[in-house]
């Protein structure tokens, strides 16, 4: 019997404590990556897949940290902002891709704003 990506994904959340994080999170970029996987999302961007944990990482920040979810919190609402509504999900999890970066980098530019006032 094959799992399905979302039980995969389910399986891979019952794992943490067992598995380092990045190991997490790379076998879940590969489930979520899978072309062979049927999408949620109804037309996906030619673009590839931006990890928020990879962007955090970028600007030197550890995205196990409690503040990272109030990055992608932000995020999400920015996103629903400029577009009308909240990105696509895979599961639980809102997907990004390469073509969201500017936004990313202004949520990030909001967050480091109000930190530093």
């Amino acid at each position: 019997m094959k799992l399905t990506p979302f039980d995969r994904m389910r399986l891979l959340n019952e794992a943490r404590g067992l598995l380092p994080q990045d190991e997490l999170e790379r076998r879940a970029r590969l489930i979520l990556d899978d072309p062979a996987a049927p999408s949620k999302t109804s037309k996906e961007p030619d673009s590839p897949r931006l990890i928020i944990s990879d962007f955090l990482r970028s600007k030197g920040f550890d995205p196990m940290k409690k503040n990272a979810l109030h990055f992608g919190s932000r995020l999400a609402e920015n996103y629903k902002m400029k577009f009308g509504s909240y990105p696509p999900k895979h599961g639980k999890t809102y997907i990004y891709y390469e073509i969201d970066r500017p936004l990313m980098e202004e949520t990030w530019a909001q967050i480091q704003s109000e930190d530093a006032d």
